[in-house]
């Protein structure tokens, strides 16, 4: 039997006869209509009966391997406690609870629970009266409480070591939408090795009429490996009707969603894929009728996802209806990016790579919007180079996000997550990958928190530690970088390199001379704040928690800033100088970047272990790339330190022996990039701040997250949490997913090695 499909409509009609049709395509619970397209969207369906080639795409991510940050409903929602599936979901807990294991019960994976209670938090999308379900077998427990957000709602009761369904009764009132927590709290007391109950599923089930028996939407059951339709296989997520599967993601303008739809079993089913966004109503992209049966056929489809381009979005895979025993199947279904790779990008000769300390990126260009005569060097690059609009840290430790950069690991996973960690040994560098394949490598740091002490240098060729104690310019780091560079060249024109410069920049003590400290406002001056000591004075005032600065010292901190990051960016140029004598410029893959933002207030100047807010993790990105690739762009994609990371590592043709986290700077420059992958998260202990395009959330993990909209409230003084559901619950999940799947043991950090030495040139750093 032949599939039945809704074929593309010319783009002048495809408007209105969505819209038209909108009402009649809404299968969420509660959801009464659907939106029309974006203004400006074309039709966004393109389906054929008979299955033909589609264009190859660079970038895919497959939806079948993202189910565990999904939520999966049939007739109510489920929870499946296998295959770690709950994470994220427990009350806004990083971990899972450590009195829950993993057990296996005629194949299958259950929790083995001996907390005496768990919490569960979970979106409802409509308001519905509910009942709670679960799939049990009982040990030391006889029964369990259930509370709907602290409000009591009925009892399981366990048969001990028999599998039983047990359930609540339906709540006679609606539940309101939005966020709830589902608290479990089992009865009975353990002896020693004793658990409460074995536990499949948990289910927050909406009454209806269906009299067929429930089939839990686990992930085993809704995955089918190679689910065939005439011959022809696809590894497939099977839903039965009514049934859903929800993934959020952040499309670029190529972004496409691919898949091929069909029916599993005899008779008919319809199919639907739907977006949901916050404060929303459900938006419907397609719809599709498909015939089973023993000649049933794949429809394939691809929809485009450019009208949501930057937009956190909510993708529904919908099965709105199908024959008794019958599965609708979303066949292979991905995220694919453009089919057209980006320009080649010339292979790099050198690698150098500049992060100034202590500098906010409002003081540059060109992100100041006015002209800074005082930095002729980085106006240059604002103009001529690519700069990137929303680059982030990944922490306010310095010494942590110059870890990430020479790593390309979040700190998490190298371990340097506070001020007094240093970085292992067993983590391997950039320059320790440089080195072993014959390139000349140099690492070049003027601040304290990266030098031996604290892990940095080993694997590099030539190391330079500079300290503020010594006398010497404070250019000195980069002014050595430049000499080092000129060196290599002159011993041998082919040799290829790489340099890591990390430059004092903007931070204190400052070198200023006495004309042009006595020119400084005003001329009576006799405030706390000298260049020499200001470092340390400012450390004093931190460590007081006062306000004692006045308009005068904040004037004079300023000026003396700008002095010094004047001096720096002299210094850059020369270095750029000694490249271009060198005939390597147009060969250099040349980045300047920063650590942490040195901060707006008396609590916060040039400080470390900050809270994770955007104005500290912001940082300022210039990348020339070679062949003047891209120059002069502004990019608004947003990238992180550990992008710096891969990017280097692929101009230089090496790469890591692990698999690669971050993006090619290169690639997002090209606008190519496919679907937003992962958002961007910075953490420090338990305390955690995640942004996706607009949205941060950000919290403390065990505690209900802040959720803030930028685009609406720039300073971040609302919490959206409440009324962005969607949003909160995909973001913390994605947090939590992302930090399990990279954080290294605690055992596995290591002290920093502080001698008197040390401890002395901190001291004047103001960091002691």
């Amino acid at each position: 039997m032949r599939a039945r499909v809704i074929r593309p409509y010319h783009p002048s009609a495809a408007l209105t006869l969505l819209a038209a049709a909108a009402a009649l395509l809404s299968g969420c619970t509660g959801c009464e209509s659907t939106r029309e397209l974006p203004a400006g969207a074309t039709a966004p369906a393109s389906a054929s009966p008979a299955a033909t080639p589609l264009p190859p795409a660079r970038d895919l991510v497959h939806l079948v391997d993202e189910l565990r940050n999904c939520d999966i409903e049939h007739r109510g929602l489920l929870f499946d406690t296998g295959a770690n599936a709950l994470l994220g979901r427990f009350a806004w807990q990083g971990t899972v609870p450590t009195g829950i294991d993993a057990v296996e019960h005629a194949g299958s994976t259950w929790a083995r629970i001996s907390e005496r209670q768990i919490k569960l938090t979970f979106l409802l999308p409509s308001a519905s009266p509910i009942f709670v379900s679960a799939r049990a077998v009982g040990l030391a427990s006889r029964y369990a409480t259930i509370s709907l957000d602290d409000q009591l709602l009925g009892t399981l009761r366990f048969q001990r070591d028999q599998i039983r369904i047990a359930s609540t009764p339906t709540t006679t009132l609606p539940a309101d939408p939005g966020l709830h927590t589902l608290t479990i709290r089992f009865s009975g007391r353990l002896r020693d090795g004793e658990s409460f109950a074995d536990i499949d599923w948990v289910r927050v089930g909406i009454p209806d009429e269906d009299p067929a028996t429930y089939g839990p939407p686990t992930l085993r059951d809704v995955v089918a490996p190679a689910a065939a339709l005439s011959g022809v296989p696809h590894r497939s997520i099977a839903l039965r009707a009514p049934g859903a599967v929800r993934c959020t993601f952040r499309p670029s303008k190529v972004t496409r969603l691919r898949t091929a739809v069909g029916v599993l079993g005899a008779g008919e089913g319809d199919a639907e894929i739907r977006v949901l966004r916050d404060g929303q109503e459900p938006l419907a992209l397609h719809r599709v009728h498909v015939e089973g049966g023993d000649k049933a056929t794949w429809t394939d489809v691809e929809l485009p996802l450019a009208p949501f381009e930057g937009s956190l979005i909510t993708l529904e895979l919908r099965a709105t209806a199908a024959a008794r025993g019958g599965r609708i199947l979303f066949g292979d279904p991905v995220l694919a990016g453009s089919p057209e790779p980006p320009p080649p990008v010339r292979a790099a000769r050198a690698v150098v790579i500049v992060a100034l300390n202590g500098v906010e990126r409002p003081d540059l260009p060109p992100w100041s919007g006015r002209p800074e005569p005082h930095l002729a060097t980085l106006s240059e690059l604002a103009t001529s180079a690519t700069t990137f609009d929303h680059h982030r840290g990944p922490s306010t430790v310095v010494s942590a996000v110059i870890a990430s950069l020479l790593t390309g690991l979040p700190p998490p996973a190298h371990t340097v997550t506070d001020t007094g960690a240093r970085l292992p040994a067993r983590m391997t560098t950039i320059g320790a990958i440089a080195s072993d394949s014959s390139i000349r490598t140099g690492f070049f740091t003027g601040v304290p928190t990266t030098f031996r002490a604290f892990g940095f240098g080993p694997g590099w060729s030539r190391v330079l530690e500079h300290p503020p104690t010594s006398g010497e310019p404070a250019t000195t780091p980069i002014d050595a970088a430049a000499a080092w560079i000129s060196e290599t060249v002159r011993q041998d024109a082919g040799n290829r390199l790489l340099a890591f410069v990390h430059a004092r920049g903007g931070h204190p003590p400052w070198e200023v001379g006495p004309k042009e400290l006595n020119a400084l406002k005003p001329a009576d001056y006799a405030g706390p704040i000298e260049p020499r000591r200001a470092a340390q004075v400012l450390a004093r005032l931190r460590n007081r928690r006062r306000d004692v600065l006045s308009p005068d010292d904040r004037d004079r901190i300023r000026d003396l800033f700008s002095i010094a990051l004047a001096g720096q960016d002299r210094a850059l140029g020369n270095l750029i100088g000694t490249l271009k004598a060198a005939g390597l410029w147009d060969e250099t893959l040349f980045i300047v970047t920063g650590d942490l933002a040195s901060g707006r207030s008396d609590g916060t100047l040039y400080a470390e272990s900050l809270d994770l807010q955007e104005p500290v993790l912001t940082l300022p990105l210039y990348v020339h790339f070679p062949g003047d690739l891209y120059a002069g762009q502004r990019i608004s994609a947003p990238t992180e330190i550990i992008d710096i990371t891969r990017t280097a590592v692929a101009a230089l043709g090496l790469s890591f022996s692990r698999e690669p986290l971050g993006k090619d700077l290169a690639a997002v420059a090209s606008g190519l990039q496919g679907v937003e992958r992962d958002p961007q998260i910075a953490a420090l202990g338990a305390r955690y701040s995640t942004r996706w395009g607009n949205l941060v959330l950000s919290g403390r993990l065990g505690v209900p997250p802040f959720l803030c909209d930028l685009n609406v409230d720039p300073t971040c003084a609302f919490n959206r949490r409440e009324v962005m559901p969607l949003a909160t619950l995909s973001l913390f999940r994605r947090t939590v997913t992302f930090d399990l799947s990279v954080r290294a043991p605690a055992a596995q950090r290591e002290p920093a090695t502080i001698d008197a030495e040390t401890a002395a040139v901190l001291n004047v750093w103001g960091a002691q």
